[in-house]
C-alpha cells in the first residue's frame, strides 16, 4: 500500500534553512557539539526532513525556523542519551516495543512498511536510521527501568480509588478476569509516570553535565 504525500512535501526544503545556505554548502561540516559528540549540517537537514515527514504537517514560513528549533532539540537530546547508553553498556530493549513504534508510524502515514521504506528513500532517508532512532529511546526506557525500578513507590490509596471509580462503570463487577485487568492497567499505568518522572529527572541531571556548544 502506498501512500502520496502532500504537495508541501515537494517544496519543503524551498522553505527551510533559506537564510542558512543549505543548498549551496555541499560540505557536511560540524554545527554543535554535545560533549564529545559532532552535529553535523547533515545530520539536522535528515533530522528536519524526518521531522517534516512522521508529523504530516505542513512546513512553511509560519513554521519553519520552529521546526528547526525542534530538530535541534531532538538531535541534542538524542545524543545525550546516547553518550549515557554507550557508557553504561545499555544493548538490551523491548523488541515488540519496536515493531509498536514502527507499525504505529506507519498506521500514522497510512502506508504498509515497504511504503514507509518508499517514503523514506524518496528523501534520501533510511529505514534503518528510523530504526536506530526507535532503539535510541527504548535502550534508554530499559536503562531507566533498571536504574529506577527499585525505588518506585505507588500511592495505595490513590490507586485504589482509581480501581473503584473505574469498577463504578464495570457492568459486571463479579467478572475477575476484567476486575484484575482493571488493577493491572491502572497499576501499570502508574509504574510508568513513576519511571517518566525519573527519566526526566535523569535527563535533566545529564543535561546540566553536558557541554553543548554551537558552532
Amino acid at each position: 500500500m502506498k501512500k502520496k504525500l502532500p504537495i508541501y512535501f515537494l517544496i519543503v526544503f524551498f522553505f527551510l534553512f533559506h537564510n542558512d545556505k543549505i543548498f549551496s554548502q555541499v560540505n557536511n561540516s560540524i554545527i554543535i557539539s554535545v560533549g564529545n559528540s559532532p552535529i553535523t549540517r547533515l545530520d539536522l537537514l535528515k533530522e528536519i526532513k524526518l521531522i517534516a515527514i512522521l508529523s504530516n504537517a505542513q512546513i512553511n514560513n509560519n513554521n519553519q525556523e520552529q521546526i528547526k528549533a525542534l530538530a535541534v532539540k531532538s538531535l541534542i537530546k538524542r545524543n545525550i542519551k546516547i553518550n549515557e547508553i554507550k557508557k553504561r553498556n545499555i544493548e538490551r530493549y523491548n523488541k515488540t516495543q519496536l515493531d509498536v513504534l514502527i507499525n504505529s508510524t506507519c498506521k500514522k502515514l497510512g502506508v504498509d512498511r515497504n511504503g514507509l521504506k518508499d517514503i523514506l528513500a524518496r528523501y534520501n532517508l533510511s529505514f534503518e536510521n528510523l530504526v536506530k532512532r526507535f532503539k535510541v529511546d527504548l535502550k534508554w526506557n530499559y536503562m531507566i527501568f533498571q536504574m529506577y525500578k527499585n525505588k518506585i513507590s505507588l500511592n495505595t490509596a490513590e490507586i485504589e480509588d482509581k480501581i473503584k471509580l473505574r469498577m463504578e462503570n464495570l457492568k459486571d463487577t463479579d467478572d475477575k478476569k476484567s476486575v484484575e485487568l482493571i488493577k493491572e492497567q491502572i497499576v501499570s499505568a502508574e509504574k510508568e509516570k513513576k519511571l517518566q518522572m525519573f527519566s526526566n529527572l535523569h535527563y535533566s541531571n545529564l543535561e546540566r553535565s553536558i557541554q553543548v556548544k554551537f558552532l
